[in-house]
């Protein structure tokens, strides 16, 4: 059987289609996998700049967690101090002192003139003392001190512009709430940008208000924390999506491609939408809390706007208008944003009743790196969402080796009609020969070589056929035509040689 025609032609077949097929496929695989995985599909880079907005959404949101949990902190801290032994008894001592010098009856003015110089009679050493181991402690605030019932200071750690506090807001709405926080403002004793945080101080016996402390928080503590996150983020590796844009960039490269490429940065602001962090410019002091340096205003800053739309926390692609920090005066590349809100009421009630909170936003960045303009939703997007060079590359080779195996086909049944066919017709006509039947003539429709052949087998069957007609009549004594009686050919005449 394996010297078949049938079989010798299919292992032909497969020599010369299949083999060189199977190899080409073979490598054609390989070099679609390594363009796959130098160039993702736009599946894989869906998945990825979602996951890059989670994770974007997720720094942001712990940023703003972190922030709020380090303001509850120095909010009890500060309630602390208040509550303190050393406070109250200084409290009473300064009251009584105060009372004795006649300042109750006199005007604000009349006051301030006689401290022009000290900012307190100096009553409660010890008490200044604990203040100031309380800043060296925690350095964040700039500034603390109290005053009694009137608004009279007591002690301080720094020196203040007045004397008499009682007709500030922060003392008039912490001495009636229990508790009042300011607005960022730039102070000018601590020589900071800070936010007051102020707290009544209550006799230890009856719980009566008999005072008030001021604490300066410097804001520097959330450019810290955005910074000490920015760096963490900014890590080439860290966004999913970075890593499959362009695996052949390393950090270094890519920042001489796209400055900043990979980085992070993130910007802190008021509800107002001006500027207590931003990562991007340092931190520059001609950009912080200034007002013609807005998310609202500012050019620079229009792409964030959408953070302050709906949600308290979300995601979205923008482009940016600024063009500071691209090659060539360029448009950069689109950012993928993800912003969230500072906590409210709920989370400071187990401290402070009624304080709807700071009402901050935290803004994260980061480059989109992804070909995507609109985000995809993070939740029920189909994977395929757009057609894939790839698929379209493995629906082409499957549809030429269709095309190859239907051909095959077709090339084996006309080769089995063409050859194998007439071949075992004259096969069957030897083989009847062989069995005597020599009256049936070979004929073939087919033509060229095979009818040839057949013709040639034809001839000989009726060589066959005489020959075997000779045996038969030799062997019944019958002479053939033209042959003597004694079966040898007469020499010469009968007659003697005398």
């Amino acid at each position: 059987m394996t010297h078949s025609l049938g079989v010798r032609f299919g292992l032909a077949v497969f020599s010369l289609v299949w083999i060189p097929l199977i190899v080409a496929t073979g490598w054609g695989a390989q070099w679609l996998w390594q363009r796959m995985e130098s160039r993702p599909s736009a599946a894989l880079q869906s998945l990825a700049l979602r996951g890059d907005a989670l994770n974007l959404t997720e720094a942001a949101s712990s940023l703003a967690e972190t922030i709020d949990a380090f303001l509850l902190d120095r909010i009890v801290e500060v309630q602390t101090w208040a509550a303190s032994s050393v406070v109250v008894d200084a409290v009473h001592k300064a009251r009584a002192a105060h009372a004795k010098q006649g300042f109750d009856n006199l005007s604000i003015q009349e006051i301030e003139d006689k401290f022009r110089i000290r900012k307190s009679l100096g009553l409660a050493p010890g008490a200044r003392a604990y203040l100031s181991e309380q800043v060296r402690a925690s350095p964040h605030f700039a500034e603390i001190f109290f005053t009694d019932e009137l608004g009279f200071n007591v002690a301080l750690s720094n020196p203040t512009t007045d004397f008499v506090q009682s007709d500030e807001r922060w003392w008039r709405q912490a001495w009636s709430s229990g508790f009042s926080v300011g607005s960022i403002e730039f102070d000018a004793s601590a020589n900071v940008w800070a936010v007051d945080l102020s707290v009544v101080i209550r006799d230890k016996r009856n719980r009566n208000p008999i005072g008030v402390m001021k604490a300066v928080l410097s804001i520097r503590f959330v450019q810290f924390l955005s910074d000490r996150v920015a760096r963490r983020l900014s890590r080439p590796d860290h966004l999913l999506h970075a890593q499959l844009s362009d695996p052949s960039l390393d950090g270094k490269n890519r920042d001489v491609q796209y400055p900043g490429a990979h980085r992070t940065q993130f910007v802190v602001s008021t509800r107002d939408g001006m500027l207590i962090a931003e990562t991007r410019s340092a931190h520059a002091r001609g950009r912080i809390m200034q007002t013609d340096v807005s998310i609202h205003t500012d050019p620079s800053l229009a792409h964030l706007n959408l953070s302050y739309d709906g949600d308290p926390t979300g995601s979205f692609i923008a482009n940016r208008n600024d063009t500071g920090n691209s090659l060539s005066g360029t448009p950069p590349r689109s950012q993928l944003v993800a912003y969230s809100r500072s906590a409210g009421t709920g989370f400071y009630a187990p401290a402070i009743d009624n304080f709807s909170g700071f009402n901050w936003t935290v803004i994260a960045e980061a480059p989109n790196l992804s070909g995507y303009d609109v985000l995809p939703e993070l939740t029920g997007t189909p994977l395929q969402t757009k057609p894939n060079w790839a698929r379209d590359i493995l629906l082409l080779g499957a549809g030429l080796c269709g095309v190859l195996l239907f051909s095959s086909i077709i090339l084996c049944w006309l080769f089995g009609k063409w050859v194998l066919s007439p071949v075992r017709t004259l096969i069957t006509c030897v083989k009847r020969i062989e069995q005597g039947h020599i009256g049936v003539r070979v004929t073939l429709s087919s033509k060229g070589e095979l009818a040839d052949l057949a013709a040639s087998i034809d001839r000989i069957r009726t060589m066959i056929g005489l020959m075997a007609d000779r045996l038969r009549q030799t062997s019944t004594g019958r002479r053939p035509p033209g042959t003597p009686e004694s079966g040898m050919p007469r020499q010469g005449s009968e007659s003697g040689g005398s």
